[in-house]
């Protein structure tokens, strides 16, 4: 078994996976090491924005590299989600001082993908169920 293999077995992340995290927290070390934390995770947000938007673009090509390009940003994206929701609610936090709103925000950022993959995949069946009454 290669080591690369060893380390996704025992870790459950890929090697890029692993080295997204790492680089994602070395910027954010670097950024409170130099006291500009908040534009490095604005940034950050910006950089995971931008990564969706293309994602969703090259999901509509059916073949193809740029397929392969999307399927890899759709890995990706999902890897990061947890993170850059978290830098979020930091930023959020910065801004906002009410705790029941960052605990709506926070709850809304964690549930809200949750919920919308159960209700896109639940709802051709109801509306199958729908269409035969």
């Amino acid at each position: 078994m290669k080591w690369q293999q060893r380390v996704q077995v025992t870790t459950g992340l890929s090697c890029w996976q692993i080295m997204l995290h790492l680089s994602v927290l070395c910027l954010l070390l670097v950024g409170w090491k130099t006291a500009s934390l908040i534009p490095v995770g604005i940034g950050l947000c910006l950089l995971y924005a931008a990564t969706v938007i293309l994602m969703f673009a090259l999901q509509r090509v059916r073949s193809g590299r740029l397929r392969d390009i999307g399927d890899f940003l759709e890995e990706l994206t999902t890897t990061w989600y947890f993170g850059n929701a978290m830098i979020v609610l930091w930023l959020l936090s910065r801004v906002v001082e009410n705790k029941f709103l960052l605990a709506g925000a926070g709850l809304a950022m964690i549930a809200g993908p949750i919920i919308y993959s159960l209700l896109v995949k639940d709802m051709p069946k109801v509306i199958r169920v729908a269409g035969r009454r």
